[in-house]
């Protein structure tokens, strides 16, 4: 294999490993957060503008990217052995990308972020903002080695993280934005709760999504991590009582969605709704009760991102 294939295969399986789908979602969801809902918000109510840069956004969107690409690559690194049962046609550390050069890859991942994280801090003066990243870098190194081995915990950590993500992507503007926001009401609310209570029902779909997601992906990967000893739900529950939890999340998520749909008033969102999240979970409800395999769980898995995406679409077709 000539030298420039030999280097087109590596750059393709560095790019895979950093979940390339993962980090478009975090993208689109920070972006969405910030340029149509928080903007959505500030126009109809008649308050101002955005006031954290358009550049320093991005760099926040930038560092939550690649912490996210290094947590991705870092869980690949610890979990080499299993994914080798569990996947073993996508294994990619040890193979096209030497364990060394996936250590540097998250140490320097990592590194910018944390520059980029300086810089904005500085620029404006929020140190507050610092934490929850660094915060999340912690958890992440630790997830596979220690977290993910024990019952709920790493499954509690991973919907933490995804939940983070809008929060991240609001918290300096509204920072910023409180002395105005909190003079000013919106729907017989304070306009700065107001806002926080949009970013925070994101957040909590995006929770009850990655409980539901993990779940399914430890009984996608039960094979495996018995093998290495650990005591995801499947091993210790059994598959058929983690399969009822799983039911039980998609039940409070059809709760919230049905709460949400009682707030909306055009028969055209109502569609937007059942297309985008309520269709997607009901396939992926009939495809759990059905689900005995490895196979049949990693096709549960695939609908449920579907619905994270559909989740996305759904704001921007009511919001745009």
């Amino acid at each position: 294999m000539s030298t420039k294939i030999q280097q087109s295969v590596r750059l393709k399986s560095i790019f895979l490993l950093s979940r390339p789908l993962n980090l478009f979602i975090v993208a689109v969801t920070m972006y969405i957060t910030r340029y149509v809902i928080l903007a959505d918000i500030l126009e109809k109510s008649g308050t101002g503008r955005l006031l954290l840069k358009d550049l320093h956004f991005s760099m926040l969107v930038l560092a939550a990217m690649l912490i996210t690409a290094g947590g991705n690559i870092i869980n690949d690194y610890f979990d080499l052995k299993v994914d080798k049962i569990n996947k073993p046609e996508k294994v990619i550390v040890g193979k096209s990308v030497n364990r060394k050069v996936a250590i540097l890859m998250h140490q320097g991942m990592n590194a910018i972020a944390f520059a980029l994280l300086i810089w904005v801090c500085y620029h404006y003066s929020f140190w507050q903002l610092f934490l929850l990243p660094i915060a999340i870098m912690f958890l992440l190194w630790w997830y596979s080695p220690v977290f993910k081995k024990r019952p709920l915990v790493g499954n509690l950590l991973v919907a933490f993280c995804t939940a983070a993500v809008p929060v991240f992507a609001a918290i300096t503007d509204l920072q910023l934005l409180q002395p105005t926001l909190s003079g000013a009401d919106w729907n017989g609310m304070n306009l700065h709760s107001y806002a926080w209570l949009w970013v925070m029902a994101i957040a909590g779909f995006a929770f009850v999504l990655t409980m539901i997601r993990e779940a399914v992906k430890d009984a996608q990967d039960e094979p495996g991590d018995r093998t290495e000893h650990y005591q995801t739900l499947p091993i210790v529950w059994g598959i058929q009582r983690t399969k009822r939890y799983v039911l039980s999340w998609i039940g409070v998520f059809m709760i919230m969605v049905a709460f949400c749909a009682t707030r909306i008033v055009s028969l055209n969102d109502l569609i937007w709704m059942v297309a985008c999240l309520v269709f997607p979970m009901l396939m992926s409800l009939y495809f759990v009760v059905r689900a005995n395999s490895a196979k049949d769980f990693g096709f549960v898995s695939r609908w449920i991102k579907l619905v994270m995406l559909g989740g996305l679409v759904l704001l921007l077709a009511l919001l745009v």
